[in-house]
């Protein structure tokens, strides 16, 4: 049966106990080379990952404010489709709105104006809660001439400028009616400045 030979027996000389300890230190640093290179490459791989995800994150945001816009541009229209549809049924009332005429003394025309003056600063009131926080003018994107803030904001000035009631209902209720009573405010600042 044939011997197994050490290395001793074979002639060759076995390293020495500070040969092996030095290859030893040589081999865990190319690990710990090794290993730091890829944590390194790693987190440079997260930290790509993260910025993508921001960037993703960001125009999804700005996506769902533009959705939101929308939503409150649509809700405000149709709380003054409301308005003018009983502008439709009583065609009289809009004298006390866009004219300028003082509310009547009968009793129940001056319910009708007054009912119809709580609807429209409902409407205009609500419509600016609805804005809040949203960023309508992302609408513009779809159409660039389209100013919606602006254009609302114009609304409103040109309502409570012409209807003396508008004016005389917001002053009574300006708890209800924070964003209107602000317009008003400088609307008559402006006027007596």
């Amino acid at each position: 049966m044939p011997s197994i030979k050490t290395s001793t027996e074979s002639g060759q000389p076995q390293p020495s106990r500070s040969h092996r300890r030095a290859y030893c230190y040589e081999a865990l640093e190319l690990a710990t080379l090794i290993a730091s290179l890829v944590t390194a490459a790693a987190v440079a791989g997260s930290v790509l990952f993260l910025a993508r995800q921001t960037s993703q994150s960001v125009e999804q945001f700005f996506v769902a404010n533009e959705l939101a816009g929308a939503r409150a541009l649509a809700q405000g229209y149709e709380l003054w489709d409301h308005v003018i549809t009983r502008f439709i049924d009583y065609p009289e009332l809009r004298q006390y709105f866009y004219e300028g005429v003082e509310p009547p003394e009968d009793s129940t025309a001056r319910a009708r104006v007054l009912a119809m003056t709580e609807l429209i600063g409902d409407a205009l009131q609500s419509t600016d809660w609805l804005y809040q926080g949203k960023d309508v003018a992302l609408l513009g994107s779809v159409d660039p001439a389209l100013d919606i803030r602006s254009d609302w904001d114009d609304w409103t000035k040109f309502i409570l400028t012409m209807s003396p009631v508008m004016r005389s209902f917001v002053r009574d209720h300006p708890l209800q009616y924070p964003f209107l009573t602000r317009m008003l405010d400088t609307i008559e600042s402006a006027t007596t400045g």
